[in-house]
């Protein structure tokens, strides 16, 4: 436990809403991280109405709770980083888990290199039930710290649960944007306003259990907020921006063209059918997309052996390695 007269080295900022499935490991991977430093859990309940405020009582003074009506994570985040004491901001997610190594192996850099801002690792992608569902979320070409111009050309790999950054530069810009009001958008775009601060870090360690959502799933929650990110990157960054604009408008069509194949590959050419009809909708013109959608009116055998070798080709990749896919969830 902290003590109360005692600055943190790091401040775990985990932000939940109805989490009760998953918050209390969510909180144990705090409590259980190997870490020299003083270190402080957070945890800010955005309006749950199931039993998570229960479940946070059980950690009694382990953790410093904020309870606020709901007001989505961008939000909470940004409520847990103003109670903070550290020097050093964690975030966390309340389906995620850091491995009991993720800080160690991360706060070094920030201490060691003072142009650095804020430090990110790779992570181990995981099902709703556990299960792992790829080797490593980051892929060997974005294995590395970004550049200002590689934020702006396409999506990075970065997601809040793998990254630790100095409180101070959080502070100076401003914090996550609140007007995404769940969780959509508002940290690719924070990251990219934080790398304006100075360097990142990169450790190829996979040190946080992700929970991942397949990108049909994903694309839905983001679709409300795109044009919010869009107007956003133009405002602030002008044509430097056109690439990630570029790509953040095909996302919607590739996600729901990776939905139609594994539809494809799981012999519903129906379920198949509707999710190509979307990604038209996204990209009109795209004629691989025609050409798969004209499959899903054939017989089933018929369809595997025309596009089989193409399915299994595109559906084995690693579920978020998309240049243009946005990589958070709810």
């Amino acid at each position: 436990m902290l003590d109360s007269s005692a600055m943190a080295r790091v401040s775990a900022v985990i932000p939940v809403y109805n989490g009760a499935a998953t918050i209390g490991r969510a909180v144990a991977s705090v409590l259980a991280q190997r870490f020299d430093g003083a270190l402080e859990t957070i945890v800010v309940d955005d309006g749950s109405t199931d039993s998570t405020r229960a479940i946070l009582a059980g950690f009694g003074d382990r953790i410093r709770t904020l309870h606020q009506p709901n007001r989505g994570p961008a939000a909470a985040r940004n409520a847990g980083a103003r109670m903070a004491t550290g020097e050093f901001l964690a975030f966390l997610d309340a389906d995620d888990e850091w491995t009991p190594e993720k800080l160690a192996r991360t706060v070094p850099p920030l201490g060691e290199r003072p142009e650095v801002v804020l430090v990110f690792s790779d992570a181990i992608p995981i099902d709703a039930a556990g299960n792992q569902v790829a080797g490593s979320y980051v892929t060997p070409d974005c294995a590395r710290a970004p550049s200002m111009a590689d934020m702006l050309t396409r999506w990075w790999p970065i997601i809040p649960s793998t990254a630790v950054m100095r409180r101070d530069a959080f502070l100076a810009t401003g914090g996550f944007v609140e007007e995404f009001r769940s969780a959509a958008y508002e940290d690719p775009f924070f990251f990219i306003v934080m790398r304006e601060r100075g360097e990142f870090a990169y450790v190829p360690e996979r040190l946080v259990r992700y929970r991942w959502e397949s990108p049909g799933v994903r694309i839905e929650k983001y679709l409300p907020y795109q044009e919010i990110f869009i107007r956003r990157l133009g405002e602030r960054y002008g044509g430097a921006a056109r690439g990630l604009i570029r790509g953040t408008r095909r996302a919607a069509a590739s996600a729901w063209g990776y939905e139609g194949l594994l539809a494809l590959r799981d012999g519903d050419p129906q379920r198949a059918r509707g999710c190509f009809m979307r990604a038209l909708r996204a990209r009109p013109a795209d004629f691989k997309t025609m050409l798969r959608l004209a499959r899903t009116f054939l017989p089933a055998a018929l369809a595997r052996a025309m596009g089989g070798r193409t399915a299994r080709n595109e559906t084995a990749r690693t579920p978020d390695n998309s240049a243009s896919g946005p990589h958070d969830r709810s």
